[in-house]
């Protein structure tokens, strides 16, 4: 049996994504760097990365097999430029959200895509 080759899969899941890209997507990472002494304040900084993805509403879904009630968006999105972080926020259209969950496909190996489930 032939083995699925993940980073073609990976380019064909971008190309995929160009397609059907809806409005404005980012992903959001603000860095903070302590001054420097102590009694200085942190510095922040923020970096954005373009994001190929999809965007879908949904109110209920099943997660770990408990149904959660909750209306979110899933976005599914292309491999980035930077390795995504659950601590990082996704831009929609404008409004910032929060992710609540991120998982990368497949969980081992090259990554085609990402989905991340973020807060209305």
């Amino acid at each position: 049996m032939a083995k699925l080759d993940y980073a073609k899969l990976q380019k064909r899941v971008t190309g995929v994504m160009e397609k059907v890209e809806q409005g404005d997507v980012l992903l959001k990472r603000v860095t903070t760097t302590p001054g420097e002494n102590e009694w200085d304040p942190p510095t922040e900084t923020v970096e954005t990365w373009p994001l190929k993805a999809a965007v879908k509403r949904v109110d209920q879904r099943y997660e770990n097999g408990v149904l959660i009630v909750a209306t979110v968006d899933i976005v599914t999105f292309a491999v980035p430029a930077v390795a995504p972080l659950i601590t990082d926020t996704i831009i929609i259209d404008g409004r910032e959200r929060a992710i609540t969950s991120l998982k990368p496909t497949p969980s081992a190996g090259t990554v085609a895509a990402w989905k991340a489930v973020v807060a209305v």
